[in-house]
């Protein structure tokens, strides 16, 4: 008799590489019956994590077409990457999944957006830092602010043009696109390259403010080099650590 652990197990490997990996001990009754379930629970298995990635990339499946994004799915499942993660991180390794096939593009950078997003919207709370967090403060206090990055900060750099559906935020011309929930909603947001340069260092261990303006005050020709880090204030990528 297989244990429970085994048994889950082959059954997992039945469902995924087909019946030469069943154990016989796994079922009793008709070979014929038991591979007729086994087929139809898999393919219920099959219709699920197709519409998972659906539900994943709505604006991507949008972009491309309901045929192209369904054929590319069912490839997409089937390999190990999507076959490691359960319905809810099927899409993980996807957008890098496009990058391989003759897709636009701006489709496979939407995709990872899209991602992103879903990231940022399943990431733990925290209580953005504002504007009004620093007008008390003195020069002391507020070069020794220790700061990080939102937990729910996700960026995507950009190679291509941003689709159509993204518009609004490739009329900014962005360096990347920052996902971000500092409140109930998630906020797709442009960052220029020194906005996101900043984003990276507020991500390192023991940042502090002072970090974040020195690097501001260092890039050349930048006018209002405070204008960058207000900028992730105001998206709400920035949280005070203590």
């Amino acid at each position: 008799m297989l244990s429970l652990p085994d048994a889950q197990t082959n059954f997992i490997d039945t469902l995924c590489d087909g019946p030469d990996c069943l154990n016989p001990a796994l079922f009793s009754g008709p070979a014929d019956r038991i591979l007729l379930g086994l087929k139809a629970h898999a393919n219920t298995i099959s219709h699920a994590r197709l519409v998972a990635l659906e539900d994943t990339f709505p604006l991507t499946r949008e972009l491309i077409g309901e045929a192209a994004f369904n054929e590319l799915s069912r490839e997409y499942i089937d390999m190990a990457p999507a076959r490691a993660k359960d319905s809810n991180r099927i899409g993980e390794h996807f957008p890098i999944f496009l990058h391989e096939f003759p897709v636009n593009e701006s489709a496979a950078q939407l995709a990872a957006i899209e991602w992103a997003w879903l990231e940022s919207y399943h990431a733990a709370d925290a209580v953005a830092l504002s504007a009004a967090d620093l007008i008390n403060l003195d020069e002391e206090a507020l070069l020794s602010m220790p700061i990080a990055a939102h937990p729910s900060a996700n960026s995507v750099l950009l190679s291509a043009p941003l689709a159509s559906a993204l518009e609004d935020l490739q009329k900014l011309h962005p360096h990347c696109i920052l996902a971000v929930r500092p409140e109930s909603e998630v906020r797709l947001v442009a960052l220029t390259a020194n906005q996101a340069a900043l984003l990276g260092l507020a991500s390192q261990e023991n940042c502090t403010m002072g970090n974040l303006l020195a690097l501001a005050f260092e890039v050349p020709g930048e006018q209002a080099p405070l204008e960058p880090i207000l900028h992730l204030i105001g998206a709400g990528a920035l949280i005070r650590t203590r």
